[in-house]
């Protein structure tokens, strides 16, 4: 943790010096480097009588504090090299003693640390802890609403040249502080422990988007992972691997959104077992006034009844999702406790309306499905996992300044508590947050 602190403080010394000492020879016309530093201060309140999972009468509501604390500083030479790193510190509030000792494990970590080189005018590496946020990030996304974030460590190839854009990812992971004592020098054995770490040890993915016009275009993606699950140094875990195909397909009319999303798994799962699983999303979006617009569509992910161990799994994962976005604040799905596997059909309506230059309303409606059979001793639910409704609201400050909150309220049927381990539960769970996002930007130097 002390190195941490310590490369920070003399990376940061160091450029500013750099810097500030070059300042008066700038050559405004063709810069060389550039150098700019953000801070991020983010402080979220949770009220949460109900996210995740149905609360059942008696349990308390649970309420919290975190915050985001993120610096990101980005160095560029000519376009040539660019290097970012963004350390953060995710903490709750009253986690932490008042007064730090040594050796205080307060949640500190980067969240991007990387290095880009280019290879030519539209095209180069990035190698490191980096971003991967594709398309509408249905399967790929930040995950920004988490304090924490999403990030990968691989290395990329990335090309962008007239209407066609490729990004090429591979990943090879090991975790030495579950299976080797965390031993760098370890100089045998190469097994790997999801416990702790990233959910893989194998990732490698080709993305590639045609565009037809700047508002019209089409991507495709092909996922390939690896999993090893090993308990000790001893073990015979064997790699399976999984790998997912997706095509989307995006186009703005002059009043009309609409997106199509197809997905398919294959390979097998985590658990050694064969997959074969699909997701389908379809999205409509119309503007009916300059300050409004209305939006409805229906996601369908497979899944497999309940109860059944059938020799393939038809489950769909969407492993690196920002579920948030697309399954309800709650995060019933895809994104808290399990709702066993049986699939996901979501019919919603969503608004959104600015009013004036400074605050902006979303509201969602969710229909909630299984597409499978839930029986359980000899008693068969239906398949209406109720229904959610997210409203939520943006105020602008000042520039750098954004006041964020909302409400949301699930209504609960005997299937997702059962599903949920929640038979006892309320018929409204509910759950408020608030929080504000101040973002500037400090530093910007040229030379």
């Amino acid at each position: 943790m002390k190195v941490y602190y310590i490369f920070l403080k003399l990376l940061f010394v160091g450029l500013t010096f750099l810097f500030l000492t070059n300042v008066n020879g700038q050559n405004e016309f063709n810069p060389k480097n550039e150098f700019t530093m953000k801070l991020q201060l983010r402080p979220k309140l949770e009220i949460r009588d109900g996210a995740f999972s149905p609360h059942v009468k008696g349990d308390e509501v649970a309420g919290l504090i975190s915050q985001r604390s993120r610096m990101t500083m980005q160095y560029k030479y000519n376009d040539v090299l660019t290097i970012k790193i963004s350390p953060q510190l995710v903490s709750v509030w009253g986690q932490d003693p008042l007064t730090q000792g040594a050796g205080i494990n307060n949640g500190f970590g980067l969240f991007e640390s990387w290095a880009k080189i280019r290879l030519d005018s539209f095209s180069g590496i990035v190698i490191g802890r980096q971003v991967i946020a594709l398309d509408d990030e249905r399967f790929f996304g930040e995950l920004d609403w988490k304090q924490g974030g999403r990030s990968f460590d691989a290395v990329s190839y990335q090309l962008d040249k007239e209407k066609i854009s490729f990004k090429g990812y591979a990943a090879y992971n090991q975790n030495y502080r579950q299976l080797y004592d965390n031993n760098l020098s370890n100089p045998t054995g190469n097994l790997f422990s999801p416990v702790g770490a990233a959910p893989y040890k194998w990732m490698q993915t080709l993305w590639t988007k045609y565009s037809f016009n700047e508002k019209n275009n089409i991507s495709l993606l092909a996922t390939n992972l690896g999993f090893q699950n090993a308990s000790n140094v001893d073990d015979t875990a064997k790699t399976v691997y999984n790998q997912t195909f997706g095509l989307n397909y995006f186009n703005t009319y002059s009043t009309w959104n609409l997106n199509i999303s197809a997905y398919y798994q294959t390979g097998k799962n985590a658990s050694e077992k064969k997959v074969s699983a699909y997701m389908l999303a379809l999205g409509l979006n119309k503007k009916i006034a300059n300050k409004m617009n209305l939006g409805l569509g229906a996601e369908l992910l497979s899944g497999d009844d309940y109860g059944v161990n059938a020799g393939e799994s038809k489950i769909f994962t969407p492993y690196f999702a920002t579920g948030h976005k697309f399954y309800g604040s709650m995060d019933y799905y895809y994104a808290g406790s399990s709702h066993k596997g049986v699939g996901l059909g979501d019919f919603f309506i969503k608004a959104n309306y600015a009013s004036g230059s400074k605050w902006t309303w979303n509201l969602a409606l969710h229909q909630f499905v299984t597409p499978n059979n839930v029986i359980s001793l000899l008693k068969e639910y239906n398949k209406n996992l109720g229904q959610e409704a997210d409203l939520a609201f943006a105020y602008k400050i000042y520039k750098d300044v954004t006041l964020k909150g909302g409400y949301s309220a699930y209504f609960t049927t005997s299937t997702i508590n059962f599903l949920k381990n929640s038979i006892q539960s309320k018929k409204i769970q509910n759950f408020a947050w608030l929080s504000l996002n101040i973002q500037p930007q400090v530093l910007k130097f040229n030379n």
